[in-house]
């Protein structure tokens, strides 16, 4: 399972997703997370909060 966010200098319709691994974390609509990008896809991003 995956939040879903962007970084700061992304458009919601057009960049693309930084999918946040949700394993033990608990993130809240609308906050501002810091997170290290672990990898990438084709169009998106994974990572993990800290």
């Amino acid at each position: 399972m995956y939040y879903i966010g962007r970084s700061e200098a992304d458009s919601p319709e057009v960049d693309n997703e930084v999918l946040i691994e949700a394993k033990d974390t608990y993130l809240r609509v609308g906050s501002f997370v810091n997170c290290k990008i672990t990898s990438a896809g084709e169009f998106d991003l994974f990572a993990v909060p800290f």
